[in-house]
C-alpha cells in the first residue's frame, strides 16, 4: 500500500512534461505523422482535402502511440526511483522526411520512426524505489525497456479491436506501431534499443527476438497468447545460445 502511495506522489510531481518537452514531443508527432501519410494526399492527383483528413488522423495514430511508448518509460523511471525526460533526436527526424521524399511512396509502409530518446534524472527525498547510488546502465535498460513493452501491449489491444471492428485506420496503427516498436530496439543512440544493449547484454539478447517474434505472430493473426508463450520460448532459446557462445567463462582449472 505504501508503494501505490509513494507512486501516486511521484506521479502527481513529476509525471508532467516540460515545456521543452511539449514542444519537442509535438515536433515529432507531427512530423511523423506528415511522413506516413505522405502517399496519401490524393491517389493519381494531389487532393488537399483528402490529404488534411489523412494527415489528422496519422496525427492521432503517432500521438496515441508515442505517448503509449513515452507512457511505460515514464511509470517505470518513476517506481525505480527516476524523472524521464523526452529529448527529441532532430538528425533522425530530419533523415525520415529525407528517407520520405526520396521513396516518394514508391515502397508502401517504409517508415522511419525515430521520434527521439529519453534521458534519467535521479529523484531525491523519496525512500521507496530501487536500492541505488545513481542512475545506473541495468536501471536505464529497464526504463527503456518498458517503451517497447507497452508498445507491444498496444498492439495487442489494437488486434483485440480490430476482431470486433476492422478498419483501415486501426489497420494503419497496428503497423505503425509494428515499426515503431522494431526500430526504436535497434541499438543506434539514441533509441531505447542502444540503452538496453549497453545496459545489458543478456537482456538484449532476449528482449530483441522474443517481442519481435511475438509481434509477428500477433500481426499474422496467431492467437495472443500462444504468440506470447511462443516468443517467450524462442527469446530463452536465444539467450541461452547468446550466453553459451560469448558471455560463459570456461574454467580451465588451476594451472
Amino acid at each position: 500500500m505504501g508503494e501505490l502511495v509513494d507512486l501516486q506522489d511521484k506521479i502527481k510531481r513529476y509525471y508532467k512534461f516540460t515545456p521543452y518537452e511539449l514542444k519537442g514531443l509535438l515536433v515529432s508527432i507531427f512530423v511523423i505523422a506528415f511522413i506516413i501519410s505522405f502517399d496519401e494526399w490524393g491517389t493519381a492527383n494531389f487532393n488537399l482535402g483528402m490529404g488534411l483528413y489523412n494527415l489528422f488522423n496519422s496525427v492521432l495514430i503517432v500521438a496515441l502511440s508515442i505517448l503509449v511508448h513515452d507512457a511505460g518509460q515514464r511509470l517505470f523511471g518513476l517506481i525505480a526511483g527516476y524523472r524521464v525526460e523526452f529529448k527529441m533526436w532532430l538528425f533522425g527526424l530530419l533523415s525520415a522526411l529525407i528517407a520520405a521524399f526520396a521513396n516518394n511512396g514508391r515502397i508502401p509502409y517504409l517508415w522511419i520512426i525515430v521520434p527521439g530518446g529519453f534521458m534519467l534524472h535521479h529523484l531525491a527525498g523519496h525512500r521507496l524505489g530501487w536500492f541505488r547510488y545513481g542512475i545506473n546502465y541495468f536501471g536505464q535498460a529497464m526504463v527503456a525497456l518498458a517503451g517497447p513493452l507497452f508498445t507491444l501491449m498496444l498492439i495487442i489491444l489494437l488486434k483485440v479491436i480490430s476482431i470486433f471492428n476492422t478498419s483501415f485506420l486501426i489497420e494503419k496503427a497496428i503497423r505503425f506501431n509494428v515499426i515503431y516498436m522494431i526500430i526504436s530496439l535497434l541499438p543506434i543512440p539514441p533509441l531505447d534499443g542502444s540503452k538496453i544493449y549497453f545496459g545489458s547484454r543478456m537482456l538484449y539478447a532476449f528482449v530483441l527476438p522474443a517481442m519481435i517474434f511475438a509481434t509477428i505472430l500477433i500481426v499474422v493473426n496467431a492467437p495472443v497468447f500462444l504468440s506470447l508463450i511462443l516468443s517467450l520460448l524462442v527469446g530463452i532459446v536465444l539467450w541461452l545460445t547468446y550466453y553459451i557462445s560469448f558471455e560463459r567463462k570456461v574454467w580451465t582449472g588451476p594451472k
